[in-house]
């Protein structure tokens, strides 16, 4: 007897369902080639500008450096009558400025950048020897150029605080055309934040020493700060040096 084959059916093939998961797969993978290098192209980019920044800042810093510090040897060795020095407006614009970029900087490389902390601290060094610039220029030439010291943290927890503060000093700073105003990271590790520290008794944040003797640590009030100073006059220009 012979035995029937066991009939089967013929079942189709779905060639196309797989084409498309393989065509999916495929764009999901473009996808992710094309997102990695956005990132690492903008990557890339942040990084260039922030090093453009930095070695800007750097030739910035010598230059500004150099002026100080040129002005000071030419009246405390050669005698030249430090009256005569008209320039201290143009540094002060320019600390302001190198003041602005550090900032963006901290924001761009991170607070915790050595790179950045040692401009930083240079630029603490450079402040500290403009403001005993116009402290003998106010005791010589008879002026009254008037100054702020302005300490403030950019901790999480005070950035907000130290930045309406800043804000209130910006708005001083336009009523008062020679109005200097000097800025201190009371977190950044250096001797001479120390030292300032301890000179004026800063126990908090945001605080203001104005004309190096009245102390402020009230910024909701910008008539505090009026009393001391005097009246407003007509705006020249900014010289906000406020990291």
């Amino acid at each position: 007897m012979v035995k029937k084959g066991k009939k089967t059916d013929n079942v189709p093939i779905d060639n196309g369902g797989a084409q498309r998961r393989i065509q999916s797969n495929g764009r999901y993978l473009l996808a992710f080639i094309i997102g990695t290098l956005v990132f690492i192209l903008g990557f890339v980019i942040t990084y260039s500008v922030s090093y453009f920044q930095y070695d800007r800042i750097s030739d910035f810093q010598d230059i500004t450096s150099y002026s100080i510090f040129s002005d000071k040897l030419g009246y405390e060795i050669f005698n030249k009558d430090i009256c005569s020095f008209n320039n201290f407006k143009e540094i002060s614009e320019g600390l302001g400025y190198q003041g602005r970029v550090i900032d963006d900087l901290e924001r761009r490389l991170g607070k915790d950048n050595k790179d950045v902390l040692f401009r930083k601290r240079f630029y603490t060094l450079v402040e500290l020897e403009h403001l005993e610039f116009i402290n003998k220029m106010n005791k010589e030439c008879k002026r009254s150029i008037p100054t702020i010291l302005f300490f403030y943290s950019n901790e999480e927890n005070d950035l907000s605080t130290s930045e309406d503060a800043g804000k209130l000093l910006d708005t001083l700073s336009s009523r008062h055309r020679e109005l200097i105003i000097y800025s201190f990271d009371v977190n950044l590790d250096s001797e001479l934040i120390d030292n300032l520290k301890d000179e004026y008794e800063v126990y908090k944040t945001p605080f203001a020493v104005v004309n190096q003797e009245s102390k402020i640590i009230d910024f909701t009030d910008i008539k505090k700060f009026e009393d001391v100073l005097g009246e407003s006059d007509a705006p020249v220009s900014k010289n906000v040096i406020r990291l």
